[in-house]
């Protein structure tokens, strides 16, 4: 979630970081880069005897790729439709809207898978009301719903803040030349918002390649439901490592294509200068977009919380009991608060860098980050796997490891953040502390810390959302007996035991929204 800076970008002149920033930047950057390098040099020096048929591959790759264009161009026109509404029109409790369209993004994609099997099939919830069994969409229909709906609050927070940097002027230039509201959408508004919709779009593509979850438990043949079935099927490691090296370079591709389409576009950098009129509907207008955001907030938040109430009030009304959860809850919440402070002390070196020296050279200390995140999380999990066997054998299976890699794959979130509100900071203020004859660290500990820190806890809290969530490199990496929500979650569904699954499911979301408020409200503010 990123938001539109009221201060210029600046590069602070006359004055350089110390060497310490720099070099803890540098650290930084080389150690996000371990998972990729690492894979690389394993499917280098590791040829397996196992060779994975070309038609194998070009069906992974068609139905990976016809997967996340569906559920791209769904969350798109979603999230498009629902930032337009909040932000564009007079409607009432805008705000509220805002913030209940965005609680999706706290139902992780095997929550969501769990929907809908607890909803559909013999003793489904849907089945019930309707009393007839309504067949579980397997395949390619399920994956496409529990992942379209639960990622278009991506799309949204995205969206919005582009709808309201636009400049109203080059709207009412259109409507004054004659052109209708429709025409003026499409001929100027969406144009101007190619590069939020690309960067949207890039998001949700991303995280639908390397959702594992959903896929999995919906028996859709993926990328990363094939690399886990090798990796838990064979003795020989190569062909998922091989799989895994393709997927990352599928992933990169994707990225640097964004990068470049989004250079072509220009990027509104600051608020309009004029506040927008916001456009007042008519009677049967507001009712179908109170309609509209009525029935997604219903699919997004009351089937979920329905469907896991449900199964969770069956299973106790017929005697079955649930064990204790909170070991669980006590790991997930340890390591997902630890991995979120330390990606936020992380963060800040390569903010400092970057904002502060922007330039051509600073990038190499940015994009690396940026790699790191976009990689699916399966093969870092792989990577990882594999350095610790070959490399750091005293690291296999450990909590320390299992944190290196949460950090390094959510750490762009968290620097986001900071470099968002770092830009916010009127310059003059740290120059008027060094000036009075403060040092850099005093002036960081009483001036920019204390300005910056709500821009951090953003970050921290992104971090926290998704390492609570996260699945597929905790069931690789994690110690022995080491559960959290997401695998005991996983590991009920996939032995049919839906009452244990939808209560962790119940618990991981409710420790999830928390967070997403803060950053949600922060936003609201911004």
């Amino acid at each position: 979630m990123t938001t539109t800076p009221t201060v210029p970008d600046r590069v602070v002149g006359g004055r350089s970081l110390s060497r310490g920033w720099w070099i803890a930047a540098g650290i930084i950057v080389v150690s996000v880069l371990v998972p990729p390098v690492s894979l690389l040099l394993q499917v280098a020096g590791n040829p397996s005897d196992v060779i994975i048929p070309v038609e194998r591959l070009l069906q992974l790759f068609g139905s990976t790729m016809v997967l996340a264009t569906a559920v791209t161009a769904t969350s798109l026109v979603i999230g498009t439709a629902t930032a337009w509404i909040t932000n564009r029109t007079r409607i009432r409790f805008a705000g509220l809207w805002m913030v209940v369209v965005s609680m999706p993004l706290v139902v992780p994609s095997y929550v969501a898978a769990l929907t809908i099997i607890g909803a559909t099939g013999n003793g489904g919830l849907l089945s019930r009301l309707i009393g007839s069994t309504v067949p579980t969409p397997y395949g390619f229909v399920g994956a496409w719903l529990a992942l379209s709906v639960f990622l278009a609050p991506l799309a949204h927070l995205i969206v919005s803040p582009g709808l309201s940097a636009i400049d109203p002027a080059t709207e009412e230039a259109a409507v004054g030349l004659g052109s209708t509201p429709l025409k003026t959408f499409w001929s100027v508004t969406l144009p101007q918002l190619r590069p939020s919709l690309v960067s949207a779009g890039l998001l949700v593509g991303l995280y639908t390649i390397s959702d594992f979850g959903a896929v999995s438990l919906l028996r859709y043949d993926t990328f990363t439901r094939a690399i886990y079935t090798l990796y838990q099927g064979q003795i020989d490691r190569g062909p998922a490592q091989t799989l895994s090296a393709i997927l990352m370079v599928v992933a990169l591709v994707i990225l640097i294509t964004e990068r470049r389409i989004r250079s072509r576009g220009r990027l509104q950098g600051r608020k309009p200068a004029r506040r927008r009129q916001k456009v007042t509907l008519t009677r049967w207008q507001t009712r179908i977009a109170v309609g509209f955001l009525s029935a997604y907030a219903f699919l997004g938040l009351v089937v979920p919380a329905a469907v896991l109430g449900f199964w969770l009030m069956r299973g106790l009304s017929s005697g079955q009991t649930i064990t204790s959860i909170w070991p669980e809850v006590g790991r997930s919440l340890t390591v997902s608060v630890t991995a979120a402070v330390v990606a936020t002390v992380a963060a800040l070196p390569v903010a400092m860098v970057t904002v502060h020296k922007s330039s051509r050279a600073t990038t190499m200390f940015e994009t690396p980050i940026w790699i790191a995140y976009s990689l699916p999380h399966i093969t870092v999990g792989i990577a990882m796997v594999g350095f610790a066997l070959s490399w750091g054998r005293p690291l296999y299976q450990t909590t320390a490891l299992l944190l290196f890699v949460y950090v390094s794959m959510f750490l762009a979130q968290s620097m986001s953040a900071t470099q968002d509100s770092i830009r916010r900071v009127n310059p003059n203020l740290e120059e008027a502390s060094r000036g009075l004859g403060r040092g850099q660290l005093s002036t960081l500990v009483r001036v920019t810390l204390p300005l910056v820190s709500p821009g951090m806890l953003a970050g921290a809290a992104l971090v926290f959302i998704g390492v609570i969530k996260e699945l597929p490199a905790t069931l690789l990496l994690r110690p022995n007996g080491f559960e959290t929500l997401a695998v005991r979650i996983w590991s009920a569904t996939g032995e049919g035991f839906l009452t244990r699954a939808s209560f962790s499911g119940l618990i991981l979301i409710s420790l999830s929204i928390i967070p997403l408020l803060l950053v949600t409200v922060r936003d609201l503010r911004n």
